[in-house]
């Protein structure tokens, strides 16, 4: 079972919410991204917000890669990402950071960047000296699980017709991954198994775990919501009248989601 985002904060040590290490972190990946984009989609761009939401996935999965006790080694980092990462995400991102360490003894072999990282690495979060090559093997882990990211959400764009991609976009498409929804969402996916799997009598809940339970659903619902108008509004009021009955239902629907 996933361990929840609370452990992995705990464990790892490093809060990159806090102001004063996401300063020091923010925007260390977004010029990166725009050029893994043009990768992916040459045609698109992404709106600045859908690039710090990415770049704050980003460092979520390196929250998880830095647990204590922190790696030292490309073995003990790949040993996390066998124990945490869903299938077949471990299975691309291992494979895709042996192939940068590999090429790492020519020439620059990803595009974020490993050096500034390293030296981050060292200095905030590994808070000892480790070899580049670490760093490097990570830094293929987040390259392709952020390329993943930018091609889901591209080919979603396309699929609209938009040429720019938003937050909202990234968050349709990763809800179309289960495999990402999976790796981001491991808090949940826990609550959830245990609230399906364990259920219990109302007389043995507390008021606060009922609350917990309640506003946890409602999160559930407004997701779906959101994504079924996302993904479907569009398209259909492209095809019907303004004066249809379709039109009506999505305008009360809208009401309901504010």
């Amino acid at each position: 079972m996933f361990p929840n985002q609370q452990v992995l904060q705990d464990n790892c040590g490093y809060d990159f919410d806090n102001g004063e290490n996401l300063a020091k972190w923010r925007g260390i990946f977004q010029s990166s991204l725009e050029k893994l984009l043009q990768q992916v989609h040459p045609t698109l761009e992404a709106q600045l917000d859908a690039l710090e939401y990415v770049e704050k996935l980003l460092f979520k999965v390196l929250s998880m890669l830095c647990l204590k006790p922190t790696p030292h080694s490309i073995q003990d980092v790949e040993e996390r990402i066998q124990k945490m990462f869903p299938n077949p995400i471990d299975r691309w991102a291992i494979k895709e950071a042996h192939s940068a360490v590999e090429k790492g003894k020519k020439k620059c072999p990803v595009t974020l960047p490993a050096e500034k990282v390293h030296s981050l690495l060292q200095k905030e979060i590994l808070m000892n000296k480790v070899d580049y090559q670490v760093s490097l093997y990570i830094m293929g882990v987040l390259e392709c699980i952020g390329a993943d990211i930018l091609n889901l959400s591209g080919s979603y764009v396309k699929n609209i017709r938009h040429i720019k991609i938003t937050v909202e976009d990234v968050e349709v498409a990763m809800w179309a991954d289960k495999a990402l929804m999976d790796l981001f969402h491991q808090d949940e996916d826990v609550s959830s198994v245990l609230l399906e799997d364990e259920p219990v009598t109302g007389s043995s809940l507390t008021y606060d775990e009922v609350v917990k339970n309640l506003i946890h659903e409602e999160k559930q619902y407004l997701r779906d919501l959101h994504m079924i108008i996302k993904v479907f509004r569009e398209q259909i009021a492209s095809l019907v009248n303004p004066s249809s009955k379709v039109s009506r239902v999505y305008m009360y629907v809208c009401w309901d989601v504010a």
